[in-house]
């Protein structure tokens, strides 16, 4: 598209621009490892949380292309409270902004629906059992989540489900599933 501007540019005595494009997307999904995958070398920065990249960054890939590293973007405000539980439960929403108990209890009851097998699997749950607290009970006693005297430490109980999500420890799961036409 730009070979028509670049050659009126040489024309002038005006060095060619480099071939320019944006990566864009929400936090944590892998805008600048994909960069760094295709430059064949690590120049922007990567982390396995929202938020590690500040600032817009050009980076050159190839010859006279680049491409630009952008921070993640979310829209302001979610008209459906169930899209901020998957984008917090996948770690595109830090940690500190909802109850880390609330998105593992997500998680829970959105594996036992979707995917029981996982859960049965990890943490050999009783699928059956209805009281997510047995849940988070049996799980932490397993993964010794434990707190002084032998009692179950939610918190990192919580924090355990979801690094396990996260790491595909889980299986591979998607949060979002599309009806057939």
């Amino acid at each position: 598209m730009g070979q028509s501007i670049n050659d009126k540019r040489k024309e002038k005595g005006i060095n060619p621009r480099s071939i320019r494009a944006m990566i864009l997307g929400i936090p944590n999904v892998g805008k600048s490892t994909l960069i760094n995958r295709l430059a064949n070398k690590k120049r922007a920065q990567t982390g396995d949380k929202p938020g590690v990249t500040k600032k817009q960054q050009w980076i050159k890939i190839q010859g006279e292309f680049e491409l630009l590293d952008t921070p993640g973007i979310l829209w302001p405000k979610f008209e459906d409270q169930e899209v901020g539980y998957k984008l917090a439960a996948i770690g595109s929403i830090k940690d500190q902004i909802l109850h880390l108990d609330d998105i593992a209890v997500y998680v829970l009851k959105f594996m036992k629906e979707h995917y029981p097998a996982f859960l049965e699997d990890r943490y050999q749950l009783d699928i059956e059992e209805e009281d997510i607290v047995v849940w988070f009970d049996t799980i932490g006693k397993k993964r010794g989540c434990l707190a002084s005297g032998g009692v179950v430490d939610y918190d990192k109980t919580s924090d355990v489900i979801l690094q396990d999500l996260r790491n595909g420890k889980l299986g591979n799961v998607t949060f979002d599933h599309i009806d057939s036409l």
